[in-house]
């Protein structure tokens, strides 16, 4: 159960070498390569026709091979295909807006080196730089932002929640600006509010995934960093003073379960011998993955803790419908534990797949707070993926074999939090922020 790793979703699909760029497919083999994609969706996937009808399905499908007739850069051919991500899970999906860092150590694509536009938001289908909320921006080097908008979006399904889409799109237009527009530094933008023309300056790579993902996320062979001076994959901070401590968990990838296990010792370790009350888990940029991180749990006391849902699972051609009630924590009696220790967990619309599962089994076992906003990750979702690749063009593209329903206990599209908090920052929480915190759910929650 993966949603693909965040910080490569983001990124144009940039994994060839640079001199194979302008390589043109023929329209056999676009064909071919077509043809593996909606074989290996009708064989795996439990349900193609979900979102939509299957005429709607096939009509799409019916024009995107009416592209195929002509020659197509892989570029090109991404972005024609891609176009049936509107009609699928974010499980299942054409990973057109992905850069594998792994192949790229050539040229200027390194972290430090690809400069890009600075991080936006989206609000009421409007666009802003994330520093200044009060005046959208119109145009970018010359071309209408509703224009780009209008473009980007023929890449998700909106019969998905709009917010989480919104989020992922936030993450991927520097992307599209950079790879697709073409677009350079120093950037000339225009504002509602003005019909002067401002000069917006780069961010790097690094940057980027610094302010979005907190911290240096990959390097240039595509490992994930180990920065100490930041909050990287798995970090943690205490605070004696307001007996608080959190924990940073930006995703469950089981490339780093090692790591996150390790850490997660050494964490609950300090907190026991200084039997700190209050624990944080900020999964607010947790992307999903394959662990579930559940033995983090055991930080409070608990009894059997269970991960309830119903599945449509795809199965040799056939699908297998079973309600599940898994057991993932048996009831635990650490004598160090404080009795009134209280769990925390901030989520948000970039908290998926895993992240989101997590969250609800704290909700649905009464183990502790959620803060935040709604998670990212709809109650009935696609998941438990595949990953293939394309054999002509090399494309990469992923296949959700299950459905997974939570709807019997949440009735939310999607997961909703207990306390409603502005948690986006792109760095690490405070003792203040977190002593709030406290001080709110102590007057507001804890006396209901």
């Amino acid at each position: 159960m993966k949603r693909i790793l965040l910080p490569l979703l983001i990124c144009f699909q940039l994994s060839f070498a640079q001199g194979q760029a302008d390589k043109l497919f023929t329209p056999e083999e676009l064909k071919a390569d077509a043809d593996y994609y909606f074989k290996t969706l009708y064989s795996n996937h439990p349900d193609p026709y979900y979102y939509y009808s299957l005429t709607e399905f096939e009509d799409k499908k019916d024009k995107i091979y009416a592209q195929l007739n002509k020659p197509l850069t892989r570029e090109q051919f991404a972005n024609t295909i891609g176009e049936i991500n509107s009609y699928v899970d974010g499980h299942s999906s054409i990973h057109i807006y992905y850069l594998s860092f792994g192949n790229v150590v050539k040229n200027d694509l390194l972290l430090g080196k690809i400069n890009l536009f600075p991080i936006v938001k989206i609000k009421d289908d409007k666009l802003f730089l994330a520093d200044d909320l009060k005046n959208n921006i119109t145009e970018i080097n010359g071309i209408m932002v509703s224009e780009i908008l209008s473009d980007c979006r023929k890449y998700f399904n909106w019969k998905l929640p709009d917010k989480p889409n919104d989020c992922w799109i936030e993450s991927w237009l520097p992307f599209l600006f950079h790879y697709k527009y073409k677009f350079t530094p120093p950037y000339q933008v225009k504002f509602r509010n003005s019909n002067k023309i401002k000069t917006i300056e780069k961010i790097s790579l690094d940057e980027f995934l610094q302010q979005v993902f907190g911290g240096p996320v990959v390097d240039a062979r595509g490992i994930r960093k180990n920065n100490v001076d930041s909050m990287g994959v798995y970090s943690y901070r205490i605070y004696p003073a307001c007996s608080a401590a959190v924990f940073y968990i930006n995703t469950f990838n089981n490339r780093y379960k090692d790591k996150f296990d390790n850490t997660l010792k050494k964490f609950i370790t300090e907190v026991n011998n200084s039997s700190i009350k209050y624990i944080f888990y900020d999964l607010s940029k947790n992307d999903g993955g394959q662990c579930g991180g559940y033995d983090a749990l055991d930080i409070i006391k608990h009894d059997t803790v269970y991960f309830k849902r119903t599945e449509i699972e795809r199965h040799d051609g056939f699908n297998k419908k079973s309600n599940i009630n898994d057991i993932v924590l048996t009831p635990n009696f650490d004598k160090n534990i404080p009795s009134d220790r209280k769990l925390f967990v901030f989520q948000t619309s970039s908290t998926k797949s895993r992240g989101d599962y997590f969250c609800r089994i704290v909700a649905e076992n009464k183990l502790g707070v959620l803060v935040g906003e709604d998670t990212g990750e709809p109650t009935v979702a696609f998941s438990w993926c595949l990953f293939y690749t394309m054999p002509n063009s090399k494309i990469d593209f992923s296949i959700a074999t299950t459905l997974i329903d939570f709807s019997h206990y949440f009735n939310s599209e999607t997961l909703k939090p207990d306390i409603y908090w502005d948690i986006h920052n792109s760095r690490e929480f405070t003792e203040k922020e977190l002593n709030d915190i406290i001080n709110y759910y102590k007057k507001n929650v804890q006396t209901k």
